[in-house]
């Protein structure tokens, strides 16, 4: 574990108070270290950047998407909460993570806060991602079954910032309301990580960065959108849209295993 804080503090410290102000700043430095534990230096601009709300993390803010999606509806129900849940569960958050996950969420539902400040931002540091916090915004605005005009409104507006076609945003309702009504055909998940890995075309263990060209090369390949001006025939575009969820859990999967964002 590396320990650039504790040293920066150290130094700071010492500069502006002598030598109990590089004590004080070497205690809050290794505080702050042991809280983002960075391995390597590489690590240290994002996590700066994530700390001054320049990098927002993705967990952060999907939980604050949900929490605007839900207030949309009018009032955050039970089914609401029960799914932010579910989501904390399928992202594998630890207590804390759970608690703050659970703060963001309340904070999306008040006014005052900047969340399409923090979608935008989101979108363009983490673009291969985009998809993924729309898919989850869907499933929350779907939870009481039709979309109410406000959450409608926000799917719209946030899928026009993520770079989301009309037919994409489509396949997500269509899956989810299928989902919901118990008469959507399985969809294969890739059940184990060998299956996972045979979906994306990569070796379980392959490299992250290889894993993740993999998924965003077949994601581009299958993508709903490019068909449609391809030309695709319904059936064609439908199949598209069960396969890139099919790509999605895949990713997931090999992601949560190898342990990597």
């Amino acid at each position: 574990m590396l320990w650039p804080v504790t040293v920066a503090g150290v130094l700071l410290g010492s500069a502006v108070a002598g030598v109990p102000g590089g004590i004080l700043g070497g205690v809050l430095g290794h505080a702050l270290d042991r809280h983002w534990g960075l391995r390597r230096w590489s690590e240290v601009p994002a996590q700066l950047g994530r700390w001054l709300g320049l990098r927002p993390d993705f967990e952060r803010v999907l939980f604050l998407c949900l929490g605007r999606m839900a207030k949309a509806h009018g009032r955050v129900t039970a089914e609401h909460l029960q799914l932010a849940r579910e989501l904390m569960q399928q992202y594998r958050l630890d207590e804390p993570q759970r608690l703050a996950a659970m703060a963001d969420f309340n904070r999306g539902k008040l006014p005052a806060t900047s969340v399409e400040r923090q979608l935008r931002r989101l979108c363009r540091q983490q673009p291969g991602r985009n998809a993924e916090l729309l898919d989850s915004c869907w499933r929350m605005g779907l939870v009481h079954g039709q979309p109410s005009a406000a959450t409608r409104q926000l799917l719209e507006r946030w899928a026009a910032i993520a770079g989301l076609g009309k037919a994409e945003q489509q396949r997500m309702q269509q899956r989810h309301q299928r989902r919901r009504s118990g008469s959507a055909a399985p969809v294969a998940t890739g059940g184990g990580l060998q299956q996972a890995a045979a979906v994306l075309g990569v070796e379980q263990n392959a490299e992250p960065a290889q894993i993740k060209r993999a998924y965003r090369r077949l994601l581009s390949r299958h993508h709903p959108d490019k068909l449609m001006a391809a030309g695709a025939s319904e059936d064609e575009l439908v199949a598209a849209g069960e396969q890139v969820h099919r790509i999605q859990q895949a990713y997931e999967k090999l992601k949560r295993y190898r342990g990597f964002r």
